[in-house]
């Protein structure tokens, strides 16, 4: 009698095992998600900036020089090939008082561990997407390990331009009064 409860209680530990390593044997990589914060960096000209933007429908702040950050979007633990995520902008030409929406696909760069997701809005009208733990305000500095090497101008075009006027504030802008 004793053998045969000794038998069944093995039968259902190894049974509760193999149920076990049938479900690890499952798991969905896709769905092993991290959250991270979100940073938009502006390499645009002078006269433009990034006033809004999105990942996947979640919003960030302002593009800038690094400094504001979201939380949170969600990356996979672990990077794949054919990682994409949707990046919806707008850029303000304070120059012209006009602005912009924009959407584009693009595809994540390849990382080790999730960190930090930084979206660069190149000076070309191309969008990068990184994820790292270095931060990209110091990305030019040396040693830096931030991916993307690419100037980040120190601009204020909303301390420069006038909307109403369209002109700079050093210009015939009537509605700033010149210190």
């Amino acid at each position: 009698m004793k053998t045969r409860n000794v038998s069944r209680f093995c039968a259902g530990v190894l049974l509760m095992l193999c149920m076990g390593l049938a479900a690890c044997q499952q798991h969905d990589d896709t769905q092993d998600r991290v959250p991270v914060g979100l940073t938009g960096i502006d390499h645009l000209a002078d006269h433009l900036s990034v006033q809004a933007f999105s990942v996947d429908g979640t919003d960030g702040f302002q593009a800038g020089q690094g400094g504001r950050t979201v939380c949170c979007v969600t990356l996979p633990r672990k990077w794949r090939p054919d990682m994409n995520v949707t990046v919806g902008w707008n850029v303000t030409n304070w120059r012209d008082c006009k602005g912009n929406d924009y959407e584009v696909v693009v595809p994540v760069e390849k990382y080790g561990d999730p960190e930090q997701l930084w979206v660069h809005f190149m000076a070309d009208g191309k969008v990068r997407v990184v994820s790292s733990a270095y931060g990209a305000e110091k990305a030019n500095a040396p040693g830096s390990k931030h991916p993307v090497k690419d100037p980040i101008p120190d601009k204020y075009p909303w301390d420069v331009y006038d909307l109403k006027t369209c002109k700079r504030y050093d210009q015939e802008s009537p509605d700033r009064k010149q210190p």
